[in-house]
């Protein structure tokens, strides 16, 4: 009966000492209340949670169609149940669909393959929207992945970024060689352009990427400014912030841009390979990531998406993956 007891104790003493407690990467660091946590980095499909079926695996060992993994992830989007990410090197369009656990794989129409595929959006319906910088337009596709037609207004020269309006009516798309925002119908039709070249209020310098406020709002990063730009639905200046700086608060170059559910700010810099949080007045709140390649560090962040619950995703482009994060509740 003793060898039992002793048998019993050894066994919970030695699982005791195996199981080690993974401790949460959070910041700011404690003592301080935790405001941002990681989730966890995404190379694949599989590191998303999403298994092929086993009639999968035979079709693609027979007819040679293997998982495509990130090489060069630039922009992103989030919805619940999907991420789009856009690979500059494989020149695609990567859809992983969570809830339907699959990948899709989107190059373009059947005739123009994409080229530089920078900035990624949905709509209401579905519809997916890819910018391409060389190509100079931007591709609209069915939830399935099928081409359904380009959007290309004449004065259109280099896009990147691209943002709905928050009615959900006129897409936004960032011009960074004319330094403008134009602004289409979603099936293309020209409505009109915004800002010009400059460093006044209003004014862009090769500008970026794009987000959209709940109220309508366009926040834009102005990065060759280094700063980034707040006009209202219509597109006048309401007021910016920011200036070129390595103190934090001060910007590189300034990249990726959305909002949280309280319209906090993230801004993504691919220059000091950090993410700064600043609220609606353009007063920082905190910092998180650093230069390298474990969890919570980035080699060049590029876009961010943020969803209404406040989980973060950001492509670490030359870390071959995008991240994920979940912003805290504050402490009462």
């Amino acid at each position: 009966m003793n060898k039992l007891i002793w048998l019993s104790l050894l066994l919970l003493v030695t699982e005791g000492l195996g199981a080690k407690k993974e401790l949460k990467l959070v910041w700011p660091a404690p003592p301080d209340p935790a405001r941002i946590e990681y989730v966890a980095s995404v190379n694949n499909a599989k590191e998303l949670g999403i298994e092929k079926g086993f009639f999968s695996k035979i079709f693609d060992f027979m007819f040679g169609d293997e998982e495509p993994v990130l090489n060069s992830p630039f922009g992103i989007y989030a919805d619940k149940e999907r991420v789009y990410v856009t690979d500059i090197f494989a020149k695609a369009l990567y859809i992983f669909d969570k809830k339907k656990s699959k990948i899709i794989t989107v190059k373009g129409s059947d005739k123009e393959p994409f080229l530089y595929p920078v900035d990624v959006v949905t709509d209401g319906k579905g519809n997916i929207y890819v910018s391409d910088s060389v190509r100079a337009k931007i591709y609209v596709f069915d939830d399935d992945g099928d081409f359904i037609h380009t959007i290309a207004p004449k004065a259109l020269q280099r896009p990147v970024g691209i943002a709905l309006s928050a009615d959900g009516r006129w897409l936004y798309i960032v011009d960074a060689m004319a330094s403008q925002i134009h602004v289409t119908s979603l099936k293309g039709s020209y409505l009109h352009s915004i800002g010009k070249h400059g460093k006044a209020g209003g004014e862009f310098n090769r500008p970026t990427f794009i987000d959209v406020g709940k109220d309508g709002r366009l926040y834009v990063s102005d990065s060759m400014n280094h700063r980034v730009q707040i006009l209202d639905k219509n597109g006048k200046y309401v007021h910016d912030f920011g200036e070129l700086s390595d103190n934090i608060g001060g910007f590189g170059s300034p990249r990726g841009i959305a909002l949280d559910s309280d319209d906090n700010i993230y801004v993504t810099d691919t220059l000091y390979n950090t993410v700064q949080i600043f609220n609606r007045q353009g007063e920082l709140l905190m910092l998180f990531g650093v230069y390298g390649s474990n969890k919570g560090e980035f080699a060049l962040p590029i876009d961010i998406s943020i969803l209404v619950d406040n989980t973060i995703y950001i492509t670490d482009t030359n870390n071959k993956r995008f991240q994920i994060f979940k912003r805290l509740e504050a402490p009462e």
